[in-house]
């Protein structure tokens, strides 16, 4: 999550524009797919550190069974996700999760040298979301700093360690993992600033990832390189605790692509060399279910988009497609003020039979200052989880849950600070009432364990 400007007003396409965009092409055939097989029989070795199972669900069935899949609706009912437990219980997916968005590169910079300690780090992070109620953790799939060859090979190397550390507890949490970011913090060759801002010459500037197909580029740290790379690691080709792969964390077009109107010449690139070859390519890679991520620009031209978007896919594609939006709320103002984009997300899940994912969830404190793991401003999300709920939403991820001298080792006072940032959407570790919140809503949604 970044702060993002809000959604505009209806936008009015003029017809010269209209005619720069001849609508979507036929939909692709389904290309062959190079899929990794969970393994039919799952050793679990012991993991680093007693497990803590808290509200987590049980492990997957082995094999291709164990796999999340995306459940198709009928009658005009939104899809959901299913997963068959080791048991063979069909187990649907209701959950409140929360976010360790740098968890990567934490285990990578903070983890020691050793793939013991490491593990104990990792180890760490799940016993303490488990004790909070969280079966779904959402974490970037890069490194902080991206740009090279050499960033995918670490990060790809953390993503499995903690793939299999998770896989070896009783109670495996399961994760959403986005492989771009286009907000400024995290995952950008500079990441103080986003892909808007990156060198106008560079191949990870937001015109040339989406409008040129740069995100193809060998030997840069760009999405297809990292694909192939992630691929060829069995541990996370063929998890069965990957929920969902994600294109990219917030896909802003109001400032490089069409001025956030979706209609017109470079819409129409966004969509086709980007959105549908780039989707197309992760999901012949990978077999579990895969998001595009939350889209921003103006609202009056977002359904047509994201229709047209979705009819010129493959069907291999819109079979394990899971939709995503995003919800920010201010304290103190009704949660349906800031619910218009995700009314539209809604119907049209509804409408296609689409599962649907609130990728990020959170409230703003207005004139609170932002500090990093220092005291945060009091929240009041009781109403914002009954709105979102209400509406039908059945899987979330709350933001702003960051661990600030989480411990992980008590002997040596070993601490780390990990999925915390700077805004007024942080919940303060001493925010009880809140966090005694998401813990009681969590089990309320988590469904049959």
């Amino acid at each position: 999550m970044m702060r993002w400007v809000a959604f505009g007003a209806m936008v009015a396409l003029a017809g010269a524009c209209a005619s720069l965009d001849p609508g979507p092409p036929a939909p692709q055939r389904d290309p062959p797919t190079d899929h990794a097989e969970p393994p039919s029989v799952v050793s679990r070795p012991a993991p680093a550190c007693p497990e803590t199972p808290g509200a987590a669900w049980p492990g997957a069935a082995p094999g291709p069974a164990g796999l999340v899949r995306a459940v198709r609706g009928i009658r005009g009912e939104a899809g959901h996700l299913a997963q068959t437990l080791h048991d063979g219980r069909q187990l649907r997916l209701r959950f409140l999760g929360a976010h360790v968005f740098d968890l990567l590169d934490k285990v990578w910079h903070e983890g020691g040298s050793t793939e013991a300690r490491r593990r104990r780090l990792i180890c760490a992070v799940l016993n303490d979301a488990a004790a909070r109620g969280v079966a779904v953790l959402r974490v970037w799939g890069t490194l902080k700093r991206t740009g090279s060859s050499e960033e995918i090979a670490r990060a790809g190397q953390m993503l499995a360690l903690v793939l299999d550390e998770n896989a070896r507890r009783s109670h495996p949490l399961r994760f959403i993992v986005p492989l771009l970011n286009h907000q400024a913090g995290y995952g950008a060759p500079d990441p103080s600033v986003s892909l808007d801002d990156q060198p106008a010459a560079s191949p990870w500037h937001a015109r040339a990832l989406y409008l040129r197909s740069t995100w193809r580029q060998p030997g840069i740290g760009q999405l297809s390189e990292r694909l192939a790379s992630y691929r060829r690691i069995p541990a996370i080709a063929g998890s069965r605790y990957v929920l969902a792969w994600e294109l990219v964390n917030e896909l802003d077009t109001f400032r490089h692509l069409g001025g956030g109107s979706f209609a017109g010449s470079e819409a129409t690139q966004l969509r086709d060399h980007f959105i549908v070859p780039a989707l197309t390519e992760l999901a012949t890679r990978f077999p579990q279910p895969i998001a595009i991520g939350d889209l921003r620009g103006n609202l009056g031209g977002y359904e047509r988009f994201a229709t047209t978007t979705i009819a010129a896919l493959p069907e291999l594609v819109r079979a394990r497609l899971l939709w995503t939006s995003h919800v920010y709320a201010e304290r103190g103002k009704p949660p349906s003020q800031f619910m218009s984009k995700l009314g539209v997300d809604l119907a049209m899940t509804r409408r296609l039979g689409m599962p649907f994912l609130l990728g990020e969830l959170g409230e703003h404190v207005p004139g609170a200052e932002a500090r990093f793991c220092a005291q945060a401003p009091r929240h009041d999300v009781a109403a914002l989880l009954a709105a979102v709920r209400g509406r039908g939403v059945e899987a979330a991820v709350f933001w702003g849950e960051g661990r600030c001298g989480l411990e992980v080792e008590a002997a040596t006072g070993w601490r780390v600070n990990l999925g915390a940032g700077a805004d007024s959407a942080e919940v303060g570790t001493d925010d009880d009432a809140t966090h005694r919140l998401l813990g009681d809503t969590r089990r309320r949604w988590a469904g049959a364990r």
